[in-house]
């Protein structure tokens, strides 16, 4: 299962990605689906109950660790021959560790591999040494985000920029009213 959770530090996902990354391990398992894991099917999923809703909506939605365990989940027991039925009553009675425990014991624990981003020939960047060249952007009165300059989201314009306005929306605190 450490195997499994090495993965819930490279989330969140952008919708391709997560339905990329599932092909992958299932491959790499040796049980690589008939068809390829498409974003429509990761949405029909959703409307199906097989897999919680993205976390966000539009452009800005985003995908966790516990999308990829349902989605995992989803399509060993589709190659099961299990119905989606089935298998969105199967997500609500275990719960998420239990699901978890399963896909891990399926996938066992050679199946880990290093992509774990976007672009496979970015490793995840591990915290630098105090020194550390930082960029700072303000989110807010009082709120900043602080980024390694090396850090790959300073070279994704969009999506720094939905994460600066999302901070920015949650760390907003109305004026007080006075009495």
């Amino acid at each position: 299962m450490n195997a499994l959770r090495r993965y819930q530090d490279a989330a969140p996902w952008r919708l391709g990605d997560l339905t990329a990354l599932v092909d992958e391990l299932l491959a790499a398992m040796g049980a690589a689906p008939d068809k390829p894991t498409t974003e429509r099917t990761l949405r029909f999923y959703v409307t199906r109950g097989v897999v919680h809703p993205p976390y966000g909506r539009g452009a800005g939605s985003s995908w966790g660790y516990r999308h990829l365990v349902e989605l995992l989940a989803a399509r060993l027991a589709q190659q099961g021959g299990q119905t989606l039925d089935v298998i969105a009553a199967a997500r609500e009675s275990l719960g998420e560790r239990a699901l978890e425990r399963q896909v891990a014991e399926r996938l066992g624990p050679a199946f880990f591999r290093p992509r774990l981003v976007r672009n496979a020939s970015q490793a995840p960047v591990a915290p630098g040494p105090i020194g550390t060249e930082w960029r700072r952007i303000l989110v807010g009165d009082g709120a900043e985000l602080h980024l390694a300059a090396e850090h790959p989201l300073l070279s994704d314009a969009a999506r720094l920029d939905t994460v600066v306005r999302q901070l920015t929306e949650i760390t907003h605190v109305p004026p007080q009213e006075s009495s």
